[in-house]
């Protein structure tokens, strides 16, 4: 806490009115706390031509004047008038202080702690000759102490109405401080305590109120501790996990090693077997050249020493030599085979290697919520409301199966009864095998009866019952993570899809909308923070239309239209209550007619503009909606969320009330913070229960159907899910407002 002599250093910063820069005369608190001079308030009011309402100069809210429109209706602020009359005794030593009594003003003053005024030296000695004043408690300044400055602070407190009469009571009706006079003219009759009881009570009341906000300080303290333990606990998981890959990959490093080894072995044992092979071959070689040479040196001596009579004579090694030399003409070269050494290492094995990893690393929540937890198994007797179902038959005769297997089609004929949707042909598919797959697609709960027949004849083991469940939402892909560049999020808004399941996305923290393909790839992005043509101050509601995209510009009060690559096209609204004006849009949808609904907060109505911008109507009297959110067409209904009613309203296509479903809490039809709306292609109303951190699922006429998500950073769980859309082939897209990312679920 700040010591008495700091706190008097500063005095001055808690005297002086924020309008007026001078100090406080008849200080006046609001609601908001803050504190004015009365002649300031009364200037306000007088400038701005309203008698019952005032706004704060300093956080801008208005408050609604008491009484008749008098500011002196406001409390005084007691606490600025003790500062006031605590301010002199810290200038006596440079301006000197009015004495109470002749107003001279002087450095050598003191003070009644019993009269609450200054005397100067001159008529001290008239005070003090007075024998009322006699037990008076007075001081010179000079004298003063810590103690006695905060004795000053703590001086009762004076009646503004009624001049020296102290505050002895509190009214209990009109909630305020008084004095004698006022208890028996002001507030005669009304329940008054005395107010020192008063203050004991209220007292009471803070410091019960302290000590629980210590408490959950404390608490929270303990939370941090846990927190510091489970970082501790983190890092020593993961040294632990990074240990076991280390090891896993040594070992796997270790084996492939061990198989180099091997390969290197076989190849020196193959080298060793053609090397040995080939030195035979030379020697053999080498072996046949010697005999060779022997013979060429006979030969040629035959040559050298016969005469032509002598060499025309018939001779059995000369002839030998020459039916040799024919042979080798004749005959085909000798060709030296070489040994060709090859690696074929395992393709498969590398790219096994490279995609799918030596492992895989995952991290979960150990806390385990029940309702999290689920196993499904029935046979052929479940189907799914809203989803394929597969109901597998199987022939049970060996030689139809075999005929079944052998055919290139059959022709599959299911007839349902008991079946509210019966209408519905189911999609057949003959998996060759002897077994088929029927896709049924159910749209109500209940039970179904079906009667198959295989070319004719009944499958044996029919009719059999499908019993139809609730429908299950699935994530299938997630991206985005908290960030400011190209493909990372920062509090994702509103999502759109267009007719080639491109993902448009408005990121109220980066004050851009960001395009991704139906895989999560980032395409482009525009906008950044600001007030002029093209920038946003945070995008909200989204929507494609016509090659175009539109986009609820919240903080700018206005709607902005770009093109589909991001360039910018046209604007509407401005801030305002007129009909073409906008205060805080947030949601904003396209209608059967190509026209424009805007969720307009701030007036408190859902406005319908062209195209181009021109105002057309508006849906929704006063008191309709409290913070209409997000209006969308569906048939010829319009239907809004309502923020401020937790609840969703139905309208016919003329704007006409039809009814509502509304409910504050978590259960079934229950919302809280009920935001965006979407349609599926099952003709089913998604809302955005925000702040339950899940996405329920209605039919058109309020019928609760089912609910998917819960508050967690898992797959398939939400912090905070704004905005549903719907892509080409039925999966549902949900953006996370603080989760910073975007789910798909099927």
């Amino acid at each position: 806490m700040m010591d008495i002599k700091t706190f008097l250093d500063n005095i001055h910063e808690h005297v002086c009115c924020p309008v007026c820069k001078t100090r406080f005369t008849n200080p006046k608190q609001l609601s908001c706390l803050h504190s004015f001079c009365l002649h300031c308030l009364q200037r306000i009011q007088q400038t701005s031509g309203i008698r019952d309402t005032i706004s704060c100069p300093e956080c801008r809210q208005n408050f609604r004047i008491p009484g008749n429109g008098d500011l002196n209706a406001f409390p005084t602020n007691f606490r600025v008038n003790s500062l006031l009359d605590a301010l002199p005794v810290t200038e006596c030593n440079t301006s000197g202080i009015k004495c109470g009594n002749c107003e001279k003003t002087s450095g050598a003053c003191a003070y009644c702690f019993t009269c609450c005024s200054f005397w100067c030296v001159d008529c001290l000695p008239l005070h003090d000759g007075l024998r009322s004043n006699k037990e008076h408690h007075v001081m010179a300044l000079k004298d003063f102490r810590d103690e006695d400055f905060e004795t000053i602070l703590k001086q009762p407190t004076l009646c503004g109405k009624h001049e020296k009469k102290k505050l002895k009571f509190f009214c209990q009706v009109c909630k305020i401080a008084i004095c004698n006079a006022c208890a028996l003219t002001d507030h005669e009759g009304h329940a008054k305590i005395v107010l020192e009881d008063a203050a004991k009570e209220r007292k009471s009341i803070v410091n019960a109120a302290i000590e629980s906000k210590k408490r959950r300080a404390q608490e929270k303290m303990t939370r941090t501790a846990k927190i510091d333990e489970n970082c501790v606990s983190i890092q020593e998981q993961a040294a632990r996990v990074k240990s076991d890959v280390q090891q896993f990959a040594d070992s796997f490093i270790a084996a492939i090693e061990a198989q180099k080894n091997l390969i290197f072995d076989e190849v020196e044992n193959k080298v060793r077997e053609s090397l040995q092979l080939l030195g035979e071959q030379r020697h053999e070689i080498e072996k046949d050249v010697k005999m060779q040479e022997t013979e060429i040196e006979k030969i040629e001596m035959i040559v050298k020493r016969s005469t032509n009579a002598q060499i025309m004579q018939p001779h059995e090694f000369r002839d030998k030599i020459v039916q040799e030399k024919a042979e080798e003409d004749s005959g085909n070269s000798h060709m030296e085979h070489v040994v060709a050494f090859v690696f074929k290492g395992k393709a498969k094995l590398f790219d096994d290697l490279k995609f799918q990893h030596i492992g895989c690393f995952e991290s979960f929540i150990t806390k385990t919520i029940p309702k999290d937890s689920s196993a499904e198994g029935k046979g052929i007797r479940e189907g799914t409301v809203g989803l394929k179902a597969e109901i597998v038959v199987t022939t049970r005769n060996t030689e139809r199966e075999q005929c079944y297997q052998e055919r290139d089609w059959v022709t599959l004929e299911i007839k349902t009864r008991d079946c509210r949707d019966s209408a519905i042909k189911p999609q057949i598919q003959d998996n060759k095998d002897g077994t088929y797959k029927i896709n049924y697609f159910a749209k109500e709960i209940g039970t179904c009866q079906a009667s198959v027949k295989v070319n004719g004849e009944h499958v044996p083991g029919s009719p059999f019952e499908v019993q139809v469940k609730r429908r299950q939402f699935r994530p299938v892909l997630s991206f985005g993570e908290q960030g400011s560049d190209a493909g990372m999020l920062s509090k994702p808004w509103g999502v759109a899809v267009n007719d080639k399941d491109e993902i448009a996305v408005s990121e109220s923290g980066n004050h851009r909308v960001q395009i991704f393909s139906s895989n999560g790839t980032h395409l482009r992005s525009f906008g950044k923070k600001g007030n002029q043509q093209g920038e946003f101050n945070l995008p909200a509601g989204i929507a494609f239309h016509d090659n175009k995209i539109i986009v609820a510009d919240v903080r700018n009060h206005r709607v902005q239209l770009f093109s589909d690559e991001g360039h910018y096209l046209n604007q509407f609204g401005g801030k305002g209550s007129r009909d073409h004006q906008l205060r805080n849009p947030h949601g904003l949808s396209i209608d059967s007619d190509g026209n424009i609904m805007v969720g307009d907060k701030g007036n408190k109505l859902i406005k319908i503009f062209s195209f181009d911008g021109r105002f057309l109507r508006s849906i929704g009297t006063e008191g309709s909606f409290i913070r209409p959110f997000h209006c969308i067409q569906h048939d010829n209904y319009l239907i809004v969320s309502d923020r401020g009613d937790q609840c969703i309203k139905v309208f016919n296509r003329e704007g006409e009330f039809l009814y509502q479903f509304d409910k504050k809490g978590n259960g079934d039809r229950e919302f809280n913070e009920p935001s965006c709306l979407s349609v599926d292609r099952a003709g089913h109303l998604l809302v955005c229960d925000a702040l339950n951190h899940r996405v329920q699922v209605f039919k058109l006429s309020g019928e609760f159907v089912t609910q998917f998500g819960a508050y967690g950073i898992r797959a398939g769980e939400f912090n905070v899910p704004v905005s549903t859309a719907v892509l080409s082939d039925g999966k549902v897209i949900v953006t996370e407002f603080a989760k910073h990312r975007v789910q798909i679920f099927e």
